[in-house]
């Protein structure tokens, strides 16, 4: 048996399928590999999935968030930083991103959001680094990584 890691989430919808807007992300939310939600989702599926706008992990095509999740942090949503080994990085902000995981301890060791620690977060199927959790004392977003997120209807990037 492969191991989940190696899973991919690989299916597309047929044109003859209907789905309604966040039972996928609802599946993914309770079911820890990517093959179980397609299975239990392909049936539902029916052509009018221009509706779902479903963000994916680039690598495993795992989906981690929705469009509709999309937040203004510091009155904009996309943000460009470095962190202290000059990577720099291309971020959107999201309310929720239930295909993330958070992983290591939250620090606020040169945090781009002054008042705000942060974590890591990798994919949940396959374990890629997708960005940060941010959290102060009054509020939480996840910050992805959106060259590392492809739009589930288009394939193509954020």
């Amino acid at each position: 048996m492969k191991s989940q890691s190696h899973m991919r989430f690989d299916w597309q919808p047929n044109q003859n399928s209907t789905f309604s807007g966040f039972e996928l992300l609802k599946k993914v939310e309770k079911s820890n590999s990517a093959v179980d939600v397609a299975q239990k989702t392909k049936s539902s599926l029916n052509g009018d999935f221009e509706k779902a706008n479903f963000l994916c992990c680039r690598e495993c095509k795992y989906p981690i968030t929705h469009e509709t999740d999309r937040i203004y942090i510091n009155e904009q949503h996309q943000h460009v930083f470095a962190n202290p080994h000059g990577f720099v990085y291309n971020i959107g902000c999201f309310r929720k991103a239930p295909g993330c995981i958070q992983f290591g301890e939250a620090t606020d060791f040169f945090t781009w959001f002054p008042g705000y620690s942060w974590q890591i977060v990798i994919c949940r199927h396959c374990a890629v680094l997708l960005g940060w959790f941010f959290q102060s004392k009054e509020s939480w977003f996840w910050g992805l990584i959106l060259d590392k997120l492809i739009s589930f209807k288009q394939n193509t990037k954020v």
